[in-house]
């Protein structure tokens, strides 16, 4: 079952990179489009993209110092940087594989500790961006007369869900595992997810700091996608902004290819009409925002490789 479920993310993958290469081949004016966008918009993309990038490594100091590892900024703005660009190129959560790897190697730091603290995270991100999602979508409603009974299920419920887990404290122990594999796997996330929940409400200094990034998280992609839409002369409010964030935000509960590549694009399309853009400039936005922030990465890469390398070296020679 486990061989299958990768087999078959793997030709999800393939088959949605091939969709886009085959809809760029015939929309070359979308194309071109992406390609001829205005310098200063491009500029805020890459600067939000890399305080984006930053905070990821910010996250990664703050955990590793709840566990007594010592990790600089500089370099953990670099694990940042290569997990992400290995979640771009490497299939199968390649990312986490060179986080797990380097953070092993170098910190002999167990990565099932990272695993929980990360999955209890999840729910500061969610339970924020459904509260936001959701006076968006009233906002939106007020203002505009645009109504989506299905987005408003759906964060509320995510809203109500987070907040269950949140204050009421669940018997982790007590959860068994089953003999269907699929249950056995769904129990075995909710059970990380609660320990890592528990892990970080023990520790008020770390709940104060995860909090934190999460705010200052969804206000740099707020401003990320604001820029990406001017970058395409898109004309959306700043509410359709902030509810397009929050739902790339929680397409992390669905998040089975590549930067979520296609996964965000189909929830984009179906919520179109609240979202006030078209499929062709959801398109747009997709090629562009993936295209800036692998080239962030790359130019990123460099000069925090060289660091990061001579400080080894230069420790090593002591």
């Amino acid at each position: 079952m486990k061989k299958l479920l990768k087999y078959l993310k793997i030709v999800i993958t393939i088959a949605v990179l091939g969709f886009f290469v085959y809809y760029f081949i015939n929309n070359k004016e979308d194309l071109l489009k992406v390609l001829s966008v205005p310098i200063l918009p491009l500029v805020g993309i890459m600067i939000s993209y890399s305080i984006v990038f930053y905070l990821n490594g910010v996250f990664i100091k703050v955990i590793l110092k709840t566990f007594k590892k010592k990790i600089s900024l500089i370099e953990s703005f670099y694990v940042s940087v290569i997990s992400s660009l290995g979640n771009y190129f490497l299939p199968m959560r390649g990312g986490a594989v060179i986080r797990s790897v380097y953070l092993k190697k170098n910190f002999e730091f167990p990565y099932e500790y990272f695993v929980s603290t990360l999955y209890g995270y999840y729910i500061i991100v969610f339970l924020v961006n459904a509260f936001v999602g959701l006076i968006s979508l009233v906002v939106i409603s007020m203002k505009y007369g645009i109504t989506s009974i299905p987005l408003y299920l759906f964060f509320g419920g995510l809203f109500v869900a987070m907040l269950v887990l949140s204050f009421v404290k669940f018997p982790v122990k007590k959860i068994k595992g089953s003999k269907n594999k699929v249950i056995d796997k769904v129990l075995s996330v909710i059970k990380n997810i609660l320990e890592g929940w528990n892990m970080i409400v023990e520790n008020k200094r770390l709940l104060i700091s995860l909090i934190v990034i999460t705010l200052v998280a969804l206000v740099a992609g707020i401003a990320l996608f604001y820029f990406e839409f001017r970058a395409l002369s898109i004309d959306a409010s700043i509410m359709n902004v902030i509810l397009y964030n929050c739902l790339s935000g929680v397409s992390l509960l669905v998040s089975i290819t590549p930067g979520s590549l296609g996964i965000r694009e189909g929830i984009f399309s179906i919520t179109s009409d609240i979202l006030g853009i078209s499929n062709e400039q959801i398109m747009q936005l997709a090629l562009l925002d993936r295209g800036v922030s692998v080239i962030v990465l790359v130019v990123l890469f460099v000069p925090l490789y060289t660091i990061v390398s001579f400080k080894k070296r230069y420790e090593a020679s002591k």
